[in-house]
Order: C-alpha cells, then sequence, then structure tokens
C-alpha cells in the first residue's frame, strides 16, 4: 500500500500549518511500525523550500538544512487595501462532479493507492482516487455573516468541497465530538457516522521543553516587549475578535485604572484581514489604548513559544470551533487561557480556563482584570491545562494516527470505500 501525503507550504503562526507539521511529526513515528510507503507529494515550486527548512529533505541520504527560517514578510495593509476583493470564480455546482485527468495520471504514475490530505482540497476526490482529509469546521454554514467564510465565492466553494468529500472520503477527520455531530447534522445525507473519525488537535512536541533565559531575553529584547502583557496569535480574520480584546483593556482602564498591554502577532495579508487589521488600530486609537497594543506582524516559529513564556497568558475570544490550537500550546508552556464560552471550545478547555462569552466585552474584561491581578490563579489555571494536556499524550496520538490509517488501508485493500463516479471518456 502506498499512501501519497498531500500538504500545503509551511506557514507561521497558522493553524493549518500547526496541523500540518504535527500530524508529519506523527507519521514519521507511525511508518516504522507499519508495512505501509508514504511519500509527501510535492510541487516543486512551492514546497521545496518548506521542506527544507523544517529538516524534511535529503539527496541519497545527504540531509539538506537550510541555514536559516525563511524571511517572513508582508506588504503595508494599503497594499492588500489597494487591489479589488478576490473574485468569485467559477460557481461550483456540488452535485456535479468535475473530473481532473492531469490530477489522476499524477497519482497513477506515482502509485497512490490513499491519499492523506493534511488539509481541505479537492484534489483527491477530482482525481478519483480513494482519500482520507480532516473537516476543521463548517462555520462558512455556521456563521456566515463573516465574510472569510462566505465573500467572493468562499461559500460555494466550500460547499462543493465538503459534500463531496463527505461523499467520496473513506474517512473525514475531525477535531471533536463537537466537528463530528456538525457533519452529521449539515451533511448526514451523505455521510454517516461509520466514516467519520475523530482526532483531537495535539501541539507541537517542540512546545513541551521550555524557553531558555537566553531565548527569553533574546525575544523580550528583539520585540520591545512590555514587562507584563497578554498574548493573542491569530491572523486577523473577523471572526477573531481582536476587537472586543480592544474593549476590553478600554474597560479595564475605565474601571480600575490598570494599564494592561496586550500583544498581537499574525498576517494580514489579503483584502479581508489588511481590512480587518485597518480597523483594529483605528479602533484602538479611537479608545485611547494605542500605547497599550502591540503589533508584531508575522513572527518564526522559534518565538513563538518564548511570546507565550513571557506573557500573563491566552487571551482567544474567538468566534469559531469547535476546538482551537492556541490554548493547547498555552498550556504546554505553562501559561494561563481565557478564550470563548462556546459549543466545542467549553468541552475542549474544560476547567483548565476561564471562559467568556465573546459578544461581551464587558465579561472579557473581568475575566483579563482577574488573571493580571491574581498570580495565583493564573498558575492554578496553567497547572489545570497542563492536566488537560497530558491527559491525552503523544504517544496516544501517534497510536490513535496509526489506527486510522490501517483501517483506511484495510477499506481501500478491501474495496471497503466511497465509489466515484466514473469519468467522462
Amino acid at each position: 500500500m502506498r499512501i501519497g501525503v498531500l500538504r500545503y507550504p509551511v506557514r507561521t503562526t497558522d493553524g493549518m500549518a500547526h496541523y500540518e507539521l504535527v500530524f508529519l511529526n506523527a507519521l514519521s513515528e507511525v511508518k516504522k511500525r507499519v508495512a505501509v510507503e508514504f511519500v509527501s507529494l510535492v510541487t516543486p515550486q512551492h514546497d521545496f523550500m518548506s521542506l527544507a527548512l523544517a529538516g524534511g529533505l535529503n539527496y541519497r541520504g545527504l540531509k539538506i538544512e537550510a541555514l536559516h527560517e525563511a524571511a517572513l514578510y508582508q506588504e503595508a495593509p494599503e497594499f492588500y487595501l489597494g487591489q479589488p476583493p478576490p473574485p468569485a470564480g467559477p460557481e461550483l455546482n456540488p452535485d456535479s462532479f468535475y473530473y481532473d485527468r492531469n490530477t489522476a495520471e499524477a497519482y497513477r504514475k506515482a502509485g497512490i493507492d490513499l491519499a492523506l490530505q493534511l488539509g481541505p482540497h479537492a484534489y483527491p476526490f477530482v482525481a478519483r482516487t480513494p482519500f482520507v482529509m480532516p473537516i476543521y469546521d463548517l462555520n462558512h454554514r455556521l456563521q456566515p455573516e463573516f465574510p472569510e467564510v462566505s465573500a467572493s465565492g468562499e461559500f460555494n466553494r466550500r460547499e462543493y468541497l465538503y459534500i463531496n468529500t463527505c461523499r467520496y472520503a473513506t474517512f473525514v477527520l475531525v477535531d471533536s465530538e463537537a466537528g463530528k455531530e456538525d457533519v452529521l447534522r449539515l451533511y448526514g445525507k451523505y455521510i454517516d457516522e461509520e466514516r467519520i473519525r475523530i482526532l483531537p488537535y495535539y501541539p507541537l512536541p517542540t512546545a513541551t521543553s521550555l524557553p531558555s533565559a537566553e531565548e527569553l531575553e533574546r525575544v523580550a529584547a528583539k520585540y520591545r516587549l512590555p514587562k507584563r502583557y497578554f498574548f493573542y496569535p491569530a491572523q486577523f480574520w473577523r471572526h477573531k475578535n481582536h476587537a472586543a480584546i480592544l474593549h476590553a483593556v478600554k474597560l479595564i482602564a475605565q474601571q480600575s485604572g490598570e494599564t494592561v498591554p496586550v500583544v498581537f502577532c499574525g498576517s494580514y495579508a489579503d483584502y479581508f484581514r489588511a481590512q480587518n487589521f485597518n480597523e483594529i488600530r483605528a479602533l484602538a486609537k479611537q479608545l485611547g489604548i494605542a500605547a497599550n497594543i502591540f503589533y508584531l506582524g508575522m513572527v518564526p516559529n522559534e518565538d513563538i513559544g518564548p511570546l507565550y513564556t513571557l506573557s500573563s497568558g491566552l487571551v482567544m475570544p474567538t468566534f469559531f470551533g469547535p476546538t482551537n490550537i492556541p490554548p493547547l500550546e498555552a498550556w504546554s508552556y505553562g501559561r494561563p487561557v481565557i478564550t470563548s464560552n462556546i459549543r466545542g471550545i467549553k468541552e475542549q478547555a474544560g476547567d483548565g480556563a476561564l471562559l467568556v462569552d465573546p459578544r461581551s466585552p464587558q465579561e472579557l474584561a473581568h475575566a483579563m482584570l482577574r488573571l493580571w491581578q491574581d498570580e495565583a490563579l493564573g498558575r492554578d489555571l496553567a497547572a489545570r491545562g497542563k492536566q488537560r494536556i497530558a491527559a491525552y499524550s503523544w504517544e496516544s496520538f501517534v497510536d490513535r494516527v496509526e489506527a486510522i490509517i490501517a483501517e483506511a488501508c484495510e477499506r481501500v485493500a478491501a474495496g471497503r470505500t466511497p465509489r466515484f463516479p466514473v469519468a467522462d471518456a
């Protein structure tokens, strides 16, 4: 059995990049245990640099190593705002099946029996190849008011992708019971419980070692960080709800006199994110708190751990779930978490976080002030968070990945996978 692993170029401070890196780390262990051949399918123009940076390239046994991290750069927001929003593209009919002969031929030449697609993409099913694929969330159906999941044809693109994924996937991977319920409730006519597998998110294994004093000093000086701050690593999508944090910081200052800095990092490199980023900066200025808000832009992976460790905790009032990766990262670095009291997230966080209504800056301000003034509470929450991730070990994550792959291979070998439509001659 030959499994083709499909991925995107490694990105920094990006949830999909995190998912891919964790999955690839697990596969590096799984391949030692199973009689299956894995091959990473890449497009040369995109992936060779990212694989070198991840330490994943060699030539005839000679390891290829990158001398330094990739340069992280984005233009000023006005560059992205000066371009029109992305075009909608052709209307895709979810009930019509589009066959990509070129991709199918590429898979055939590569001898691929099963495609393991690490992010949601149509490659496997348009090539009529058995596949396993994750569905991170279905917020285009649950919260279509956010343009990042609905505008410029995005709603239609996701519908086409997820309907056909549910129709033809050997397995669909979800992050939680809540994620499974969403798939069954919204796409139950195309898939049943028997083809859904739960694989909870896991923090990058490198997060288990805390940064050294030298690393902390380097990062604090590099970004000129305040002595205390809350941290939020998130791209500037509107659903990430940076605005609620700004209103909370203003409320804290008004009600207690406390000055609470917040450090943001993440990309705004498209029209919708750049628009939101400018609105966030304007709101901070309007509220009179601009001096307390720090924008680091995109940061390399090596700086994320120190940024968490130096912080007073993660504040993440997102509107989207079912679950999220940053709370796992924060707990890994021994930091407390404030996040949203919404379905999925509250089950993920349990007693390891302060949960707030993401629509209530007042609730958020109260939680932030509690953590800011009560260090014992922060230590207690961080310890509970550590316990939550310890209950789901790296070994158990790898075992779960292995079991899913083994079961998928069995189904492919036995011909127990959904049948694709016959391609046109």
